[in-house]
């Protein structure tokens, strides 16, 4: 079936293409409506339309849309777009004065009527401002068109020039129905929408206002989102703040007692080398002892840091007091031992005095 509607549309198409008229050559300036309301004249040409001031095919000098199916920019610029005072027909000829009201206007297009609510009802411009319980008077089309798949849909469009919140029955203006209210159309409710089942329903684009405390509760959750971010935020900071001078506290801590350690193997290493020394000048001569009295000794050593940290974790107190102990008994002795120096540099060596 669906093969056979191809091939139909491919021989009319044919058959249009042949049949087409070229620029300048007689036509019927009749407009041919088709199902969907859709303009057409006997010109069948995307370019052309029959002027009916000479019945002849002309180039379309305007347009209603920003696209036109089939138009080539290739070919021919495409034509302008009218502004609000004017209005292009259907024909696409040049865009002309909007009429005034009661003048005659093309089927359903209010944008050729002038003024504001106005409305085209029956070709003819009228004023959208009938009241509750007023004349007016009522529009009928019925066209076709088509769904994704192809199928036709028959529609039919009733249009009054009533004022909103109300609808024409009987040539008569009359209240529109509430929410769940019966219907037959969407101008019948007050929302705009009748359901498929014949019932007032609030329409998909309408509206819909938010209560009071709805907002009250919105900007409290708000605040209280923000208070949280910002105390997770604050208790983060305190927790790595903790974290680094804890690092920092146990970095000197650690160097504190290694300082400590060092001085005291300092001093017991000055200690022991000195005591080596005076057996060796005992050996030698006056003016080298001096001389070797006049020369301090640096011994650079790498500190055991393990046994330093091992110590770290005794008792501070206890190192303290050993460390200034030892440190007290290193300074008497080395006194004691630069007193005796100086004592043999007085005394005459005897083996010199023979």
């Amino acid at each position: 079936m669906r093969t056979l509607s191809i091939i139909s549309s491919i021989l009319i198409s044919s058959v249009t293409s042949i049949s087409a008229l070229q620029y300048g050559q007689l036509c019927d300036s009749t407009p041919l409506y088709r199902e969907s309301w859709q303009y057409d004249d006997s010109c069948n040409d995307v370019y052309l339309f029959c002027d009916p001031a000479s019945n002849t095919c002309n180039y379309k000098g305007c347009s209603n849309a920003d696209y036109i199916s089939g138009w080539d920019t290739n070919v021919r610029a495409f034509p302008v777009r009218c502004n609000g005072s004017t209005f292009c027909p259907d024909n696409n000829s040049q865009c002309t004065a909007q009429v005034s009201t009661g003048a005659r206007c093309e089927v359903q297009r209010d944008d050729e009527c002038s003024g504001t609510g106005s409305i085209c009802l029956n070709s003819t411009c009228f004023i959208k401002g009938a009241p509750l319980g007023g004349n007016c008077g009522t529009d009928i089309s019925s066209y076709t068109s088509y769904d994704a798949a192809g199928d036709s849909v028959q529609q039919t469009i009733i249009r009054d020039n009533c004022t909103d919140g109300t609808w024409c029955s009987n040539f008569l203006c009359i209240q529109s129905g509430e929410i769940n209210s019966a219907c037959d159309q969407d101008r019948e409710c007050l929302s705009g929408t009748c359901s498929n089942n014949g019932i007032c329903i609030v329409g998909p684009d309408v509206f819909h206002k938010i209560a009071n405390w709805l907002w009250g509760v919105l900007a409290t959750a708000i605040v209280l989102f923000v208070v949280f971010v910002l105390c997770l935020l604050w208790v983060l900071h305190r927790y790595q703040s903790k974290q680094e001078h804890a690092k920092i506290s146990r970095f000197f801590g650690d160097n504190e007692e290694f300082s400590k350690y060092a001085m005291v193997n300092e001093d017991n290493d000055d200690n022991s080398s000195y005591y080596d020394s005076n057996d060796s000048r005992a050996n030698t001569p006056f003016s080298n002892q001096l001389n070797d009295s006049r020369h301090s000794l640096v011994y650079l050593t790498t500190p055991d840091y393990n046994t330093s940290h091992s110590l770290s974790k005794k008792s501070k107190n206890n190192i303290s007091t050993t460390g200034l102990d030892i440190a007290q008994n290193s300074r008497s002795l080395s006194t004691n031992n630069l007193s005796n120096v100086f004592t043999r540099a007085h005394t005459p060596d005897p083996q010199q005095q023979l």
